[in-house]
């Protein structure tokens, strides 16, 4: 109990304060908590006496509302400054780990950590939210009414304040078993948790792919077994729960007997009063009520222990820019010295140099898991490269921040994603603080105002999750607005026209040119009319730079490039023949 109590204090922070005042609070609502049944005992001694008089009763009567209304309002205030504290913390949590996913490695969310992620994000802190602070006012509550029923035992009669404390002692050991059984068993339960959370994401994001294959069954079932799992390891976390809860309750329960027993042992002997043996036996329930009611704290506060684990756990993951610092550019040509990078145990690229000069346009081009993409990842710092150095304006990039360097690149990705937002929030997502004519001329230039004015709401349509409903080629013209609109120095086109029907691609061309007018641009490209004029053409082939040159220059070689740009020329004079019946 102790150890929640610290923890949560060193969890909530700069709020911890507020914590502090309410367990203070709650302290004094326990004790004004007795007021009623010391006021009754007091009636009871003077009817017993004959004295009791109109005024006692009007006395009394005072006394118990004046501490009921004084327990009102201890109890609202400490009770706001706990859900004050509850909000603000998780709150600030979450914006720091949200800050922190920004600067882990791209590996960490490729090796099935998401449903980690989500579970800590969406579960472990909600649940401390939404229980952590309410348990900490039961353990108080808890803790003084032993302290308090002690005393009062002591009060009575020395006997049952031995029987009280030795109950007490006995309870504390079997909730110290009962603590140890819910560690053990919380852990596993969050951890199943969080592997039903990743497959129910794994189901719901891969459904399209599920349905067009016909496999929703065998995905079905996946996810059932997954559910059943995490149904199986709840029963036994509860079942596990059954046995120390038990004998806990039974150490207060037999605490009570043997008190009750011996009031009515000392009163029948003269030795006890009738009114003090009344109230006993009434107060006795009361005083341990509170001690009771751990018990079934003490599963929370060990989930919830589980969750502050995870996500501590979570916050040690290595960033990628620890030792980063923020490094103003005063230009941004890119270099690539010797550069090797690995996914794991797969050698990605190899021995990789080349320079992009500032304001150039160089193009990278290859086949498929050539490691294309990977460069322009190692660039923005997605991952960091294993040999070698990446340059930007002559710096190494594993010098600046992630923050530092990434604005100054805007990004075109190949498979674009937007917010369950307002298109927009989605363009100003490139510059927050951008004006609506700034976006609205944002979206011009990447030709996507047309079809914008035709929707519902115009810029304020709402899409769906991920962009889902807009065409492929309207979400891309919508991440070209977005960077035109973050006016970076360099640009990193990632098959930018990969989705663009031919129709559109006229225009999304004119847009490119209007992003990356007197830009840095390294621009990855599978249709090669779209790099004829570039600078400088790359070509990467299992992860080694074979060629570079012009276009010209490129296709009067033998090489791959020239084999490249023939396959294209053959593809694009490609038709569907009809069928001879």
């Amino acid at each position: 109990m102790f150890n929640f109590i610290r923890r949560l204090m060193r969890f909530s922070g700069k709020d911890a304060w507020k914590l502090k005042v309410s367990a203070a609070l709650s302290f004094v609502e326990g004790i004004l908590q007795n007021v009623p049944i010391i006021a009754a005992f007091l009636i009871l001694v003077k009817i017993v006496d004959g004295k009791l008089a109109t005024g006692d009763a009007w006395t009394t009567f005072g006394i118990i509302l004046s501490s009921l209304v004084v327990r009102w309002i201890f109890r609202r205030v400490f009770v706001q400054l706990q859900s004050d504290a509850a909000c603000y913390v998780a709150a600030r949590e979450r914006i720091k780990i949200g800050d922190l996913f920004k600067r882990f490695p791209m590996s960490y969310f490729t090796e099935g950590n998401i449903g980690n992620v989500t579970s800590v994000v969406t579960g472990d802190l909600s649940f401390a939210e939404d229980y952590g602070m309410t348990k900490l006012d039961d353990v108080i509550s808890g803790l003084i009414s032993l302290v308090i029923g002690c005393a009062f035992m002591l009060w009575i009669d020395w006997r049952t304040a031995i029987t009280s404390i030795a109950g007490c002692i006995l309870a504390m050991l079997a909730f110290g078993a009962l603590e140890k059984v819910s560690m053990k068993h919380s852990a596993l339960r969050q951890e199943q948790a969080a592997k039903l959370t990743g497959a129910v994401l794994e189901y719901t994001e891969g459904i399209s792919i599920i349905k067009a294959l016909h496999m929703s069954g065998d995905a079905a079932k996946r996810m059932n077994r997954s559910i059943d799992d995490a149904c199986c390891y709840a029963i036994d976390f509860e079942e596990s729960m059954v046995p120390p809860v038990t004998r806990y309750l039974h150490c207060y329960a037999l605490t009570i007997a043997v008190i009750i027993f011996i009031a009515s042992w000392l009163c029948w002997g003269g030795q006890m009063g009738l009114p003090m043996m009344i109230i006993l036996a009434l107060f006795i329930f009361q005083v341990y009520r509170p001690a009771t009611g751990l018990a079934t704290s003490a599963s929370i506060m060990r989930v919830m222990e589980a969750g502050l684990d995870r996500y501590e756990k979570l916050k040690e993951v290595p960033i990628i820019d620890a030792d980063g610092k923020d490094i103003p550019l005063d230009r941004f040509d890119i270099e690539f010295k010797n550069v090797g990078f690995s996914y794991e145990q797969k050698e990605t690229l190899k021995d990789i140099s080349f320079k992009v000069p500032e304001k150039s346009m160089t193009a990278l081009v290859g086949a498929s898991g050539s490691g294309k993409t990977t460069i322009a990842n190692l660039i923005v710092r997605f991952w960091d490269v294993q040999q070698g150095e990446v340059l930007i304006g002559g710096r190494n990039v594993k010098e600046m921040t992630c923050d530092s360097l990434l604005k100054h690149i805007a990004m075109v990705f190949q498979n674009v994603y937007l917010f369950h937002d307002t298109i927009a929030a989605n363009i100003r997502f490139g510059r927050p603080d951008a004006t609506d004519e700034e976006v609205f001329e944002a979206a011009k230039k990447a030709r996507c105002h047309d079809f914008i004015m035709v929707l519902p709401d115009g810029y304020d349509t709402i899409v769906g999750e991920g962009g889902g409903t807009l065409s492929g080629g309207e979400k891309q013209r919508i991440s070209i607005a977005r960077a035109i609109l973050k006016d970076a120095p360099v640009v990193l086109l990632d098959e930018a026209t990969a989705s663009v029907d031919p129709d559109n691609e006229k225009y999304i061309q004119e847009a490119i040119s209007a992003l990356v007018k007197d830009k840095t641009l390294i621009l990855i490209a599978h249709r090669l009319s779209t790099i004829k004029n570039a600078d400088q053409i790359l070509v990467i082939d299992k992860g080694r730079l074979v060629q570079r040159g012009t276009h010209n220059e490129l296709i009067q070689v033998d090489g791959q490039y020239g084999s490249l740009w023939q396959h294209r020329q053959n593809a694009q004079s490609w038709r569907i023949s009809a069928r001879q019946l």
